[in-house]
């Protein structure tokens, strides 16, 4: 039989980590791709690989962090082989999956700001925005800081919705922040432009925003917490909100090193940047995937790859040329906005009080 012929759900879904429909989703979106070489690779005992076998073996190598010898050894291929079938399903899902980490569309939007607000009472906030390292095989130099940082903006759902990178050598949070394409769309305004939440009688509003941990600038887009000490009411009231938000993405980023991990570069992940990037993406696409249809259930239908729609493009963007009167005009709306946005949580907060106490009265 194939790799994959488990009669019980139970042990299937604790192998591959996915449910069976998941599964054959992923060997749709591979297939056509696969059919190029469909006869190529071979158990060592002769059997040619099915489709189903080849995502079997490269889901259980990316599941790994044992060495390809031992890996190939347990599912009965040859290290090289074992090589080839993984990098030709990265390089597939790489191309062929990336309509599943596309930024929200208006009404997914509207439906992750109704999760916010309804989970942590955070109202018109649009994601969290964080990064991890990945590094360079087992003997990553940790003093040169041999790897790549990844910036993504995760949901509530744990989906993520934007892909960065840049090799941590020369890049920090900030610089790979401004060289990101979500910067450059939420500048101009191609992001992060629904509607607006009105947070004061005189008609005052702020726009959609991201949240993300005090080693980000504070923008008028992205909102980081209060770091000075005695902390107003307002302005706690925002932290507490703003710090249980992004447990999302702490919790992402967990169950992301946990599935993935052949990434954690304990013993066998690839020393070559290029290869790595499409790990990484093909990975953070799979992700979504099982979140996707864990959700909705259906079989998404396979649409053809879209260079022009990579989000995590390799080039970069030249840092944008604003003068320091911009900057600061820039500042001060974000400092205003979440000024603005703290206060109306906290009135919020005891309208919300006030009226629990008014309904034990009437219940009473």
């Amino acid at each position: 039989g194939t790799l994959t012929s488990f009669e019980d759900t139970q042990r299937f879904e604790h192998v591959f980590k996915m449910t069976r429909k998941t599964f054959s989703y992923i060997c749709s979106l591979v297939m056509k791709p696969s059919m190029k070489d469909m006869n190529s690779y071979t158990f060592v005992d002769g059997r040619v690989l099915s489709l189903e076998d080849r995502v079997a073996v490269s889901l259980k190598r990316l599941y790994s962090s044992e060495p390809p010898e031992t890996i190939g050894s347990s599912v009965g291929v040859n290290e090289s082989t074992l090589l080839l079938v993984t990098e030709s399903f990265v390089v597939s899902v790489d191309k062929r999956a990336g309509h599943h980490s596309r930024w929200p569309d208006s009404s997914e939007m509207d439906k992750i700001k109704s999760m916010f607000e309804k989970i942590h009472n955070m109202h018109n906030c649009c994601g969290v925005i964080c990064t991890t390292h990945i590094p360079f095989g087992p003997n990553w130099d940790r003093e040169k800081n041999d790897s790549i940082l990844v910036q993504l903006v995760i949901d509530p759902e744990m989906r993520f919705r934007s892909i960065w990178w840049g090799r941590i050598s020369s890049m920090n949070m900030l610089s790979i922040l401004h060289e990101s394409n979500l910067f450059n769309e939420c500048e101009e305004g191609g992001y992060l432009n629904g509607s607006k939440l009105k947070v004061a009688l005189d008609g005052s509003e702020v726009g959609e925003y991201i949240i993300g941990d005090a080693g980000f600038p504070l923008l008028p887009w992205l909102l980081t917490p209060y770091q000075e000490e005695d902390l107003s009411d307002s302005k706690a009231e925002f932290n507490r909100r703003h710090n249980a938000a992004t447990t999302c993405a702490l919790k992402a980023l967990a169950r992301f090193k946990d599935t993935w991990k052949y990434l954690q570069g304990e013993t066998s992940c690839p020393v070559n940047p290029d290869t790595l990037v499409e790990t990484i993406h093909a990975c953070c696409y799979l992700h979504n995937i099982v979140i996707d249809m864990e959700e909705d259930g259906a079989m998404p239908s396979i649409e053809e790859p879209d260079d022009s729609e990579d989000d995590a493009a390799t080039s970069s963007v030249e840092e944008p040329d604003e003068s320091e009167e911009l900057r600061q005009v820039a500042n001060e709306d974000a400092v205003v906005a979440r000024d603005m946005l703290s206060q109306y949580f906290l009135t919020t907060m005891s309208s919300e009080s006030g009226a629990r106490w008014m309904q034990r009265r009437t219940m009473k």
